[in-house]
């Protein structure tokens, strides 16, 4: 409990005693040093048997203690300090009539605690030696500029309860963070952090307060080198055992970074040196060995031989012996290689009789490749010129079926014609003349529904209707009659927009590119399961390019679509079953899953009123 007076009377009275019976003073015995915040426990000694204690306390000045109780009996008293000011604490031994027999006086002068600031070292700063080329470490003293520094405060003495610190730097240092106890630090240059901090227990009571100060002494820049130096070394280092390992474009690479990192290192500027000296030699040495390459793969064996020789002197190779070597067996060859290419020659001529040209080529080109002849190279000419002119064939051919996918067959066919006279194909002849056959059949088509046209436009109110002859007959072949039908007409008649234009395909006149569409268009709607859709288009193919493949397919299609719609049809007669059967009506119901049944089989209704039967 807390007292506000100035003068507190706490009277106990187990125990009693007579005035006769006690003859010595009371004592009272302080239990430790006091401090502001942390409670303080007097006690009294020479107790008599009977009799009570009278303790008082109150202040000098400032506040009441906080938190006054008795313990013990009325042996003790305790309370907390506020502040430093000091306390009187007086214990009076009373008799049964509430005489004060003796007292006793003692004057508490409370302390604040003290609070150590001092830097936690985790993990001392470690920089790199040059001259050694190994790591050292600094001592714990040294703290780093722009690094977080731990700094811990302590209570002394240590206190009893829950404290909080209060820390205060200067405006050149930065609190980081705080733990309680921790703080993390930070300054951005050398030079002392100034810290203050202030404790609290629980109760928000001031139990003191203290100063440090940190020193920073070892700048950013420094740390920095130091990681610089340590790279560039273990770079280098790497360098060197990738030159080791022969892997020289690497190796330049790295010790080009060491070199950047650490550009005062001598060692490294001097290795450095030498090792691009020696890549200097290792590449003229490669270039030289590719180009002999090149050389050799045109059979100038002699400059390829000449230039493998002079990179053995500037990079020695393990096996540059063993390449000079079998360059020099290719020129003692070369007298075999006049055979190798009469040969060669020999089977080309075999390829030119049987018109065989790509072959013929190819050897001939091999021949001359091996021994240049003016002959040869003349009958490589003529063979390129019949090559082109076959080219030729087949790009018209290839440009007309283009055409001929865009519907334009009079172009088609004028590009097919360009191919058969720059190379005959009996393939392709009779493509031609099966297109010119069904250019042929539209022309006819297109006269006859231009004719049917005229004669509806005669008519009283047919105009619509000879409209769409028109345009009928322009889609299956335009003609400038047809398309000027169109234009006079369409000034003052328009079409419905659900009126069907029909196209050569529905006339069942076209070429199998166009059935080949066709399909594809039913193929999409198939994938799509718009069964009807594709089977009409599947059908108009048919009609254009019958085959029994297509007749199969559309048969299967058709057989699909039937068992959807028996799948459909007895769906709907299950559902009014499972109606029936949920109202009761059992025997209508089962009745309706056997007619389910005749329109499309299902095991499961089969179980179903199998069970029904068994359970009568």
């Amino acid at each position: 409990m807390r007292v506000k007076s100035l003068r507190l009377f706490l009277i106990v009275a187990l125990l009693s005693f007579t005035a006769d019976s006690f003859a010595a003073s009371p004592n009272i015995i302080q239990n430790g040093e006091p401090h502001v915040g942390e409670q303080v426990v007097l006690s009294v000694e020479n107790i008599p048997p009977n009799g009570s204690v009278e303790w008082s306390v109150s202040p000098t000045t400032g506040q009441n203690p906080d938190r006054i109780s008795l313990r013990a009996g009325g042996r003790e008293c305790a309370f907390t300090p506020l502040d430093t000011e000091p306390v009187r604490v007086i214990a009076s031994f009373v008799d049964r009539d509430g005489n004060i027999m003796s007292s006793t006086e003692k004057m508490i002068t409370p302390k604040e605690f003290q609070i150590d600031v001092a830097v936690v070292i985790e993990r001392p700063i470690t920089l790199w030696d040059a001259s050694k080329r190994s790591d050292y470490a600094l001592s714990a003293e040294v703290l780093m500029a722009n690094s977080p520094i731990r700094v811990r405060a302590s209570l002394n003495p240590e206190f009893k309860g829950q404290h909080k610190f209060t820390w205060v730097s200067d405006a050149a240092t930065a609190i980081i963070s705080q733990d309680n106890d921790d703080i993390f630090i930070r300054r951005g240059s050398i030079g002392d952090s100034e810290l203050s901090v202030t404790a609290f227990n629980a109760s928000g009571v001031r139990l003191g307060s203290g100063e440090g100060k940190v020193s920073i002494t070892l700048p950013v820049s420094t740390y920095n080198d130091s990681n610089n130096d340590r790279e560039a070394w273990e770079s280098w280092q790497r360098a060197q055992a990738l030159w080791e390992s022969k892997k020289y474009a690497e190796a330049v690479e790295l010790a080009q970074k060491a070199i950047t990192l650490s550009p005062r290192d001598t060692e490294i500027a001097e290795g450095l040196r030498a090792m691009n000296t020696n890549y200097a030699r290792f590449t003229r040495a490669q270039k030289l060995r590719e180009d002999a390459e090149v050389f050799d793969s045109k059979n100038q064996f002699d400059d390829a031989l000449k230039n493998l020789r002079a990179a053995q002197v500037i990079w020695p190779l393990d096996n540059g012996a063993e390449m000079i070597q079998g360059e020099e067996e290719k020129v003692n060859q070369q007298r075999i290689l006049q055979q190798q290419a009469n040969w060669l020659r020999d089977t080309a001529s075999a390829y030119d009789n049987e018109n065989m040209y790509e072959e013929a080529l190819e050897y001939y080109e091999k021949s001359i490749a091996v021994m240049p002849s003016e002959a040869v190279s003349d009958r490589i000419e003529r063979i390129r010129q019949r090559l082109t002119k076959i080219a030729d064939a087949d790009r018209y051919a290839g440009e007309g079926n283009s055409l001929e996918r865009e519907g334009k067959l009079q172009e088609a066919f004028n590009h097919y014609a360009a191919s058969l006279q720059s190379n005959s194909d009996a393939t392709l002849r009779q493509h031609v003349e099966e297109l010119q056959s069904v250019i042929q059949r539209r022309e006819r088509q297109a006269k006859q529904l231009y004719r049917e046209g005229q004669e509806l436009e005669r008519r009283r109110n047919s105009n619509q209707e000879a409209l769409k002859r028109y345009r009928e007959s322009m889609n299956v072949w335009p003609t400038d009659e047809a398309r000027q039908k169109v234009q006079q007409l369409s000034r003052n008649t328009r079409l419905a927009p659900e009126t069907v234009i029909r196209g050569p395909e529905d006339f069942g006149i076209g070429t199998k590119l166009d059935a080949q569409k066709i399909s594809q268009e039913a193929d999409e709607l198939l994938a799509q399961g718009k069964l009807e859709g594709a089977v009409a288009l599947y059908r108009k193919a048919l009609a254009i390019s019958p085959s029994d493949e297509m007749r199969k397919w559309v048969a299967k299609i058709d057989a699909s679509i039937k068992e959807r719609e028996a799948v459909i049809a007895a769906n709907r007669q299950i559902s009014e079953a499972n109606a029936l059967f949920k109202a009761g009506k059992k025997k209508e119901a089962l009745e309706l899953y056997r007619q389910s049944l005749n329109t499309h089989r299902n095991a499961e209704i089969e179980e179903f009123i199998r069970r029904q039967g068994n359970t009568r």
